[in-house]
């Protein structure tokens, strides 16, 4: 298996055309906006093939190839058994909660490679030999499993007119879609936008975003196709949070290591694709399937994910509160609590859909849909209250702190220091640090949101003074009344 450098080199050889704020980027892994996510996927690779840096992940980032015999990335295997989901679940969860940041979109291979090997199985098998498609991603993924490559779904397209069907839009490219058929291959057109750490592949596995009608047999396509083929482009997102990386000292950034989501646009503009990597073409029918399957693994993934995001916002928030010297005060253990319950409650919804999957004549088991889609929307919720209670336990400084620059400053340097003790026992810099990592984690990484939660006394104030001015000896006196007790 490839280590990080192996893959860093891997990367280096090909010829990705990226473009960043309007220029290309030659070096685009060592960007700035790029480097955070890049480090997060390069890291997948050191703890797939070194045992000695996290035992654990090590362990369930591994899995046995059906198709070579020998020892594959668990992002790429083919899901076959409860164990096999379970595991995938497991390995989000954990690895999350060690890098704090997205996988460059590695998840994504899974819940493509698997719905694509189940609906290929399935066209093939209805076809009655017209069609070899199965046997052509068998081929692939094969390929894939012995060379260790990094595999991105593209999934979602420009969609135009959401109102109307790809047939109907005024620019028919508004969906990825077939412009020509050749003895050799064919010719695709398109866009898929917002695609995560679409730039760090080695390959791209389209498939379409939406299922289709008759109409429409000209979009029902999927295919791979590697990162560099020509007319590939892909241009990075110019989400507000690329403006801290750009233009703040790492210092100053909470998890720069690895703390961003990164997401490109890719755009196909007249990309030919040889016979031997296309998946379907033309079989409207499939859609149903393909975009029903792919969409609740997505979701086991994300949902898994969110469990360690939600356990590094409890770990980030307990830390906050004991340097504030308040960690046992009992409305914040509440809130770690419910933070907790919301966690668990959450990975037991997709440990019942891993539970009770549904097994393919493929032989690919899929995540019970009833539970998965019940996790996504919980998910949707306990990830905002996660946020909004970090923000609550760890006060402004989430987003008022001093700069480090500031704290260098002679004598101004050692007066902040002075003013931004904690707890006896806990470094200003160990404060600070927690705090910038707190608000990246809070998702309300700007003022107005935490400020909102924080100003004019947290929430916990306001509750005290209910309990203070109620006045709950006359409402026990008119209940006593009404129910004739006597004092």
């Amino acid at each position: 298996m490839m280590n990080g450098e192996d893959y860093l080199k891997s990367i280096q050889a090909m010829k990705n055309v990226v473009y960043v704020n309007g220029e290309r980027v030659e070096e685009f892994w060592a960007h700035p906006l790029l480097k955070p996510a890049f480090n997060s996927l390069r890291l997948t690779y050191d703890l797939e093939s070194n045992p000695d840096m996290h035992p654990e992940l090590h362990s369930l980032l591994r899995a046995e190839s059906e198709l070579t015999g020998g020892t594959v990335s668990r992002f790429l295997k083919i899901v076959t058994s409860t164990e096999d989901l379970i595991g995938r679940m497991t390995m989000q969860r954990v690895l999350m909660r060690y890098t704090g940041g997205c996988f460059g979109g590695r998840c994504i291979a899974g819940a493509v490679i698997n719905p694509l090997w189940s609906v290929t199985y399935e066209v093939d098998d209805e076809s009655n030999g017209a069609t070899d498609y199965h046997e052509r991603f068998k081929t692939y993924m094969k390929r894939v499993h012995e060379k260790g490559l990094t595999v991105m779904g593209n999934i979602t397209d420009a969609k135009g007119n959401r109102s109307l069907p790809p047939h109907k839009q005024a620019d028919p490219d508004m969906f990825v879609r077939v412009v020509e058929k050749r003895k050799d291959g064919i010719v695709v057109n398109g866009a898929k936008l917002q695609q995560s750490g679409a730039p760090f592949a080695h390959e791209l596995i389209a498939v379409p975003t939406t299922a289709l009608g008759p109409k429409d047999a000209d979009y029902a396509v999927a295919f791979a196709i590697p990162a560099d083929t020509e007319g590939v482009i892909f241009v990075n997102d110019s989400a507000c949070a690329n403006a801290k990386f750009a233009a703040m000292d790492p210092e100053d950034i909470g998890n720069a290591a690895f703390g961003m989501h990164q997401s490109a646009h890719v755009i196909l503009d007249h990309v030919f694709v040889p016979n031997e990597r296309v998946f379907l073409c033309g079989e409207w029918e499939a859609t149903r399937h393909l975009v029903h399957r792919f969409s609740d693994y997505q979701r086991l993934s994300s949902s898994s994910c969110r469990c360690g995001y939600i356990d590094l916002c409890m770990g980030a928030a307990e830390a906050m509160a004991d340097y504030n010297g308040v960690g046992k005060v009992a409305h914040i253990r509440d809130k770690l609590v419910d933070m907790s319950i919301d966690a668990e409650t959450l990975y037991g919804l997709v440990a019942g859909s891993a539970a009770m999957p549904e097994i393919t004549r493929s032989g690919v088991a899929l995540p019970n849909t009833f539970f998965v889609n019940a996790a996504k929307l919980y998910m949707n919720d306990a990830v905002l209250k996660a946020g909004h209670r970090l923000a609550e336990i760890g006060g402004g400084i989430l987003v008022t702190r001093p700069s480090h620059y500031d704290f260098e400053i002679p004598k101004v340097g050692e007066l902040l220091t002075k003013y931004h003790k904690g707890r006896e026992g806990v470094k200003v810099e160990d404060r600070i640090k927690m705090a910038r990592l707190a608000e990246s984690l809070s998702g309300l990484a700007c003022l107005t949101p935490i400020l909102s939660v924080i100003a004019a006394g947290p929430p916990a104030t306001q509750r005290l003074n209910f309990r203070l001015l109620t006045n709950f000896e006359r409402n026990r006196k008119a209940a006593e009344r009404l129910a004739g007790t006597s004092e």
